[in-house]
């Protein structure tokens, strides 16, 4: 399968050290690649999630004096925005590639998403396999990765349903920028295969 033109000119782009200057280049030359890639994405993250997908780059986001640690493109069921609803993330941070499952808060104003983690803690952490490389990126600063997560305990995905009435949730696996660049699409739709019981318990939440 083709690769997905992901590689050493892309991650590059975070040596750079000024704040505005980054964000200028991330804007001009990785936001473009990624929108390309969402759009080849979704028919197959579609299939994979069993609902169709619309993929949203995110905006760079600028603060005073810190350049940006991440671009990504989100994955949803709104072809209007990502960020109150469960989705799935493709981000490029300075070493890695991530594939990822995002909730906000604000997707879960009844409850249900928190309530839906709870009640399949148990079930959640009898995955093995497909959760074995999972991290949890919430208030990540983006510096070294995120430690494994204890993802075979109930009582990691029942602290996940607290985090989630807290602020949030972004749970994923990464890929380190040398290996990013031979991976194909078909990787990439793998390792979001294998996160898919997560985004499906979410969005179908009730």
């Amino acid at each position: 399968m083709a690769g997905l033109g992901i590689g050493p000119e892309e991650f590059e782009v975070f040596d750079i050290e000024d704040p505005q200057e980054r964000s200028g280049a991330l804007d001009a030359r990785l936001a473009p690649r990624l929108r390309a890639l969402g759009t080849g994405l979704a028919g197959g993250l579609s299939r994979v999630a069993g609902t169709p997908l619309h993929p949203h780059v995110g905006k760079v986001q600028r603060r005073k004096g810190l350049p940006p640690g991440e671009v990504f493109v989100a994955f949803c069921q709104s072809e209007k925005g990502y960020r109150s609803l469960p989705h799935l993330l493709l981000a490029v941070t300075s070493g890695d590639l991530h594939a990822r499952v995002a909730a906000r808060s604000a997707a879960d104003r009844g409850g249900a998403l928190q309530r839906a983690l709870a009640r399949e803690a148990g079930n959640l952490a009898r995955k093995g396999k497909p959760f074995r490389k999972l991290r949890s990126y919430e208030g990540w600063d983006h510096g070294d990765l995120p430690e494994i997560a204890p993802a075979h305990s109930a009582a990691f995905w029942s602290e996940q349903a607290e985090a989630l009435a807290a602020g949030g949730i972004d749970l994923g696996v990464a890929w380190p920028a040398a290996e990013a660049r031979s991976l194909s699409v078909g990787d990439v739709l793998g390792a979001f295969r294998d996160l898919a019981p997560l985004f499906k318990l979410l969005v179908n939440a009730r």
